[in-house]
């Protein structure tokens, strides 16, 4: 099992799912050509995130992402037609949808809407624990990437806060006047910030975690 496999797969993290696109049910199933080229192209993706983990970023080449996929350089390019580039803001994405992955298993367990939230930010302090993971994702990926808008893991983030609070306004959870889609926006940035502190220091994981759900309780009156 590679180091990814164990900080994404078994260990908490989920293999990422293709996204959801409401294709036709009675449609063809993809060929076994396609499959190869997306397990190929999946793979690149794990073995970028690989790099990452054991060395970090900067060691995270083509020459290095090729050798532990066991691939070439000429079909890293067929995939990922921009290189080193293109391949980590694909790795960022990636992060982004296991993130979301582990948050959603926890907060599916959870009957409160305040736990329910509270599965964001414990997914996130997760992620922080692979520390080269959650610098990258946190800090040096959105950079490297060029990012002009939310990643898939914010986005999902976002709309999911604004749906729990807006539900928990209307249960009359918290007050009525309350601007769910700003303070969502607010808390998603709190989670990346609790993020990118735990990456540099997991010993503030607990207490930004603690922070949260003070937040939150605040907010409904408690």
């Amino acid at each position: 099992m590679t180091t990814t496999e164990a900080a994404h797969g078994r260990a908490g993290h989920p293999r990422s799912q293709p996204p959801r696109t409401g294709a036709d049910p009675t449609a063809s199933p993809p060929s076994l050509r396609m499959r190869q080229q997306l397990r190929t192209r999946e793979d690149l993706v794990r073995a970028a995130l690989d790099v990452i983990t054991a060395e970090g970023l900067e060691a995270a080449t083509i020459d290095r992402i090729t050798k532990r996929a066991g691939t070439s350089r000429a079909t890293l390019y067929a995939h990922f037609p921009g290189g080193r580039a293109d391949l980590l803001a694909e790795a960022y994405q990636t992060l982004g949808r296991d993130l979301i992955g582990a948050a959603e298993q926890h907060a599916a367990r959870q009957a409160d809407w305040i736990d329910r939230l509270c599965a964001y930010p414990r997914a996130m302090l997760d992620l922080a624990a692979t520390r080269q993971l959650g610098l990258f994702y946190n800090v040096s990926g959105p950079q490297l990437v060029g990012m002009k808008r939310r990643g898939i893991g914010s986005q999902r983030t976002l709309d999911t806060i604004a749906a729990e609070l807006a539900q928990a306004r209307e249960r009359g959870d918290v007050p009525s006047h309350l601007d769910v889609e700003a303070i969502a926006a607010l808390l998603v940035g709190a989670i990346r910030e609790a993020g990118i502190d735990a990456s540099r220091d997991p010993a503030t994981a607990p207490r930004r975690l603690a922070a949260f759900r003070q937040l939150l309780e605040a907010l409904s009156g408690h």
